[in-house]
């Protein structure tokens, strides 16, 4: 038994030192932008914690997807009711579900993603079906590293991101400080949990979350 301790002691110490190397490459490689094919869908709960709205979940599918853009159908489980949207390759807003028109894309995502990655962005908001509702966002956006992440779809190795800064209602004169925060998994080709947190001087004005119930990808 003791002269067999110093060969388990080297098997522990190289396997280690492997899980080490494995992590240093996990946290060094890029992550590539994902190929997204149309038919490829995911399953989302949405929670307001503000309590404005009862939880809804609801299915976003892949229409057509190329080099340049994303084309969904959003459909509220429930309902009949289905509704287009448009994203960037890199899955950044240009249309969203709630009538919202960015300009230019919300650049939140910016592929290839890696831990320590940093950039800032700029876009305005408008709603045209809301009147005059128009919002200016200036964020400053951190790859922060890898997380495992639990929501309904099960666990995930994603990289989290995080893009805090400022808002504007230009139509009503209300600014404020805004934090999203998206864990993005490779595995599922988006994210799986997305969290947004805006304040004004009054205190949080908006609170709310979603979270993977299911996907299918090609």
């Amino acid at each position: 038994m003791l002269g067999a301790m110093p060969v388990r002691l080297l098997a522990f110490i190289s396997l280690t030192l492997a899980l080490a190397a494995l992590g240093r490459a996990e946290s060094d490689a890029p992550v590539p932008r994902p190929q997204i094919k149309a038919g490829d869908d995911w399953t989302y709960r949405r929670t307001d914690y503000t309590g404005e709205t009862p939880p809804r979940t609801f299915t976003e599918t892949v229409t057509f997807a190329n080099e340049r853009v994303i084309e969904i159908v959003h459909k509220p489980q429930g309902t009949e009711k289905e509704i287009d949207a448009t994203y960037t390759a890199e899955w950044n807003a240009v249309t969203s579900p709630n009538t919202g028109i960015f300009e230019p894309n919300q650049g939140v995502l910016r592929f290839p993603l890696r831990p320590g990655d940093a950039h800032d962005a700029s876009y305005e908001v408008r709603f045209p079906r809301q009147g005059e509702y128009d919002v200016r966002h200036k964020r400053h956006v951190t790859v922060a590293g890898w997380e495992d992440v639990t929501v309904p779809a099960g666990k995930f190795r994603a990289l989290k991101v995080v893009s805090e800064g400022s808002f504007e209602r230009v139509d009503r004169g209300i600014a404020g400080s805004a934090k999203e925060v998206m864990w993005y998994a490779p595995q599922a080709k988006r994210y799986v949990k997305w969290s947004f947190d805006n304040w004004t001087p009054r205190g949080r004005a908006q609170s709310w979350a979603w979270e993977l119930l299911d996907y299918h990808v090609h």
